[in-house]
């Protein structure tokens, strides 16, 4: 009981949480030349590298055959859909009635209506500000008040980890903690070649910013990431960081970090999903087809730029990935015991995605201080 009702809570933030902050961070851009010069860069570095990010997913966990082996008791065989009812899946992204969409936490049809009522607000803005401005201040209103009510949730999420993994243990009994213990080093491995190959790549042939000494100045939020599970909660130490050590003009990060954190979620959209749909294949006994692994990348991509980024907040988009392309949805629960230890890893890649883009936008623009960020000496700075 404790841990349904502490999932409960935050399954309860997320459809306030997750459009307040997608349009209230499309609202920190000035004008429609704002939108084209930074909103564009960031939203297209969000979506390359969770394309990346859903391939690698993928990768992994074939090569580590995650889910082989698995008791699944009495859980049954899944069914994969049809090619038409895929292509229907994608009309539903959609929403004809973001209200029904709403309510059945149907989060990619509400990520699609709020940027376009961020973009349209954006159009606004430039023509009439203070028309605007009434609406934006209730919007970063509204989201400071979720963002306190995520950090009391939050303190509820300790005492149901502990209810799953004494129903997780008693249902599956030990047998199953080689399977979950192969899984669990599966994801880190992935999000790991996330951080280092893809994050690192871009930062040392597009930025020319060393990796290394990128990741020692942005250790502080990681760490945060890391313990708190929440993009949302490690939000402020983000902006900080972004600013104070890694050199981002205030400008930039106070736009990258607040969209990243319900945008950008590399890990819990695009590798997560990815893992859980091979690990449920391979646990049920179901050949993926080729189309199958191009809509999972597809969904994962989707999911990535709407998952809530609070603990556990990759359940619902793992969901919506496994009903798309036809795998059973009980993969959930097989995995759901270890969430806990898998999400510190999901959410500090997310926060390092965040902070990389944060980089990758002011080196583009101009706002970079590079000569500020090679004079700092990040092995005996310690604040």
């Amino acid at each position: 009981m404790t841990y349904l009702s502490s999932y409960d809570f935050l399954r309860m933030l997320i459809i306030p949480l997750v459009p307040t902050s997608i349009i209230a961070g499309l609202l920190k851009l000035s004008n429609t030349s704002e939108l084209r010069r930074m909103g564009f860069r960031t939203i297209g570095i969000f979506f390359s590298t969770a394309l990346v990010a859903g391939i690698i997913g993928l990768l992994v966990a074939t090569i580590f055959s995650v889910g082989t082996g698995m008791a699944i008791g009495d859980l049954g065989t899944g069914q994969t859909n049809t090619v038409t009812n895929l292509f229907s899946q994608f009309r539903n992204f959609i929403p004809s009635n973001v209200v029904k969409s709403a309510s059945e936490t149907q989060m990619i049809p509400l990520v699609v209506f709020s940027i376009f009522i961020g973009v349209s607000a954006i159009i606004v803005k430039t023509k009439k500000p203070e028309a605007v401005k009434p609406f934006q201040d209730l919007l970063d209103g509204f989201l400071l008040i979720v963002m306190e009510l995520t950090k009391l949730v939050l303190k509820l999420t300790p005492y149901g980890v502990l209810g799953l993994t004494a129903y997780w243990l008693s249902s599956t009994g030990m047998g199953a903690l080689l399977s979950l213990g192969i899984f669990i080093l599966a994801v880190v491995v992935a999000c790991l070649i996330q951080m280092s190959v893809v994050y690192g790549g871009l930062l040392f042939s597009v930025a020319k910013v060393s990796p290394l000494k990128f990741y020692r100045a942005a250790s502080p939020a990681l760490m945060l990431a890391f313990s708190s599970r929440s993009s949302v909660g490690s939000l402020t130490m983000t902006i900080s960081t972004t600013i104070d050590r890694l050199k981002v003009n205030s400008r930039i990060a106070n736009f990258v970090a607040p969209l990243g954190a319900v945008m950008n979620m590399d890990a819990c959209g695009g590798i997560f999903p990815a893992m859980v749909s091979v690990f449920a294949a391979n646990a049920f006994g179901i050949d993926l087809t080729a189309s199958q692994y191009v809509l999972i990348i597809i969904i994962s991509v989707l999911a990535s730029l709407g998952s809530a980024a609070v603990p556990m907040g990759a359940t619902a988009f793992t969901v919506i990935t496994l009903t798309t392309v036809g795998l059973p949805v009980e993969a959930i629960g097989l995995v759901a015991g270890v969430d806990f230890i898998i999400d510190m890893f999901r959410t500090m890649t997310n926060v390092a995605g965040d902070m990389t883009t944060s980089v990758l936008v002011a080196n583009s623009l101009g706002e970079f201080d590079r000569e500020a960020f090679n004079s700092q000496d990040f092995r005996t700075l310690s604040e």
